[in-house]
């Protein structure tokens, strides 16, 4: 694939030259409209311009920019290299010839071992990044962090964007999980919906003074889809529908800071940011940060994905219920666990992990007796 021509490269206005040689603005690779090579390239900043899946009118183009203006100064790791800007990616004559780009470069990207950081856009574009995935032969958790459920049967596509990725055909939809909704905001028959495609859901609610309980579904994810609007309007006022309640946003950046380490996350977008000149820099830069967390955690990723390596300790727990018992995993590297599923079923020939994430909660919980509800869930899937 030839990404130059999907590609415009960032303005030259947005670049500082007072900037010192550990700012991110030079740290970074910037597409300049030269020859594009990913040798030692591990994540590229896509920037999204694309407003027409909102039927508000707003124009978000220059999203991408106003968030570079506050990423660029930040100070990084000199370690943490090859990190690339692509620019803005070219909108094409319709919104659907925009989102097939997307899917395109996304797919492209990943398969060539580089992560997309997806900056910009409202958040239909999740439909993009998850069709990347369609040739890659496996199934994949999809975690949309929302405090809505965008499953509406409207001709808005940001509301119901979610009804063409559980449809699709075909299904490579391992598991779906909604993070942070907020219930007065939630119809009873969605959640019901969810509940019977044996999706999760929680509530922000739960998470309250315990954002790191988390981590174990954020490790679960290989896409995550992060709707602005969840932030609190106090952190980010510039959304699509800001928010008076919602993650603060050290919390946002807690969360986002677990996505980069999550071994098998291999694409975020952040969507549904609008431009308003009126909060200045607040929202942008709450953004920025949170890249910032991102690509930090994704340069402490300890590689936890050979599970019969020495690197583990293996607990085993005999159950009533379950003739094989069950058998938990422990990171000596990051003091993270996993629980082993039993004979995974195989769905339309994609490849599904036999090992999901956990805590140790989960682990006490199968020492009294009692199957861990996660467990239940995922072997049942």
């Amino acid at each position: 694939m030839d990404l130059k021509l999907f590609f415009e490269p960032v303005h030259s206005a947005i670049f500082d030259p007072s900037l010192g040689p550990i700012s991110f603005q030079n740290t970074a690779y910037n597409y300049k409209g030269n020859e594009l090579i990913l040798d030692g390239i591990k994540i590229a900043i896509l920037g999204i311009r694309e407003g027409r899946g909102s039927n508000t009118g707003q124009d978000i183009s220059e999203v991408p920019n106003l968030v570079r203006k506050q990423l660029y100064p930040l100070i990084m790791d000199l370690k943490h290299n090859g990190i690339l800007d692509l620019g803005d990616l070219i909108n094409g004559p319709t919104i659907n010839d925009t989102k097939d780009r997307l899917k395109e470069v996304c797919a492209y990207l990943t398969a060539m071992g580089v992560l997309p950081i997806i900056l910009g856009g409202f958040q239909d574009m999740t439909v993009s990044q998850y069709l990347s995935y369609e040739r890659s032969e496996k199934l994949v958790t999809l975690l949309n962090i929302d405090a809505k459920l965008d499953l509406e049967e409207s001709g808005n596509a940001v509301d119901s964007y979610l009804g063409v990725i559980f449809k699709h055909d075909p299904n490579y939809l391992f598991n779906y999980i909604h993070l942070g909704y907020q219930t007065y905001f939630l119809k009873e028959t969605k959640l019901g919906m969810l509940e019977s495609l044996g999706f999760d859901a929680y509530r922000i609610g739960e998470f309250k003074d315990r954002i790191k309980e988390t981590e174990p579904l954020i490790r679960e994810a290989d896409l995550i889809s992060f709707d602005l609007s969840a932030i609190q309007s106090l952190y980010c006022p510039d959304t699509l529908v800001p928010n008076v309640f919602g993650f603060s946003g050290e919390e946002a950046c807690q969360l986002a800071w677990y996505a980069g380490l999550n071994d098998k996350l291999s694409s975020i977008g952040f969507y549904n940011m609008t431009c308003n000149l009126e909060h200045n820099t607040r929202t942008p830069m709450v953004v920025a940060v949170m890249i910032w967390y991102f690509i930090d955690g994704f340069f402490h990723r300890k590689g936890e994905l050979n599970y019969m390596s020495n690197d583990y300790l293996i607990y085993e727990v005999t159950m009533n219920d379950i003739e094989e018992g069950l058998r938990f995993f422990k990171s000596k590297l990051s003091g993270k666990w996993w629980i082993e599923l039993v004979n995974p079923k195989v769905n339309s020939g994609f490849f599904r992990s036999k090992m999901i994430p956990c805590s140790y909660t989960d682990y006490q919980t199968a020492l009294s007796g009692e199957i861990p509800e996660r467990w239940i869930k995922a072997q049942g899937k």
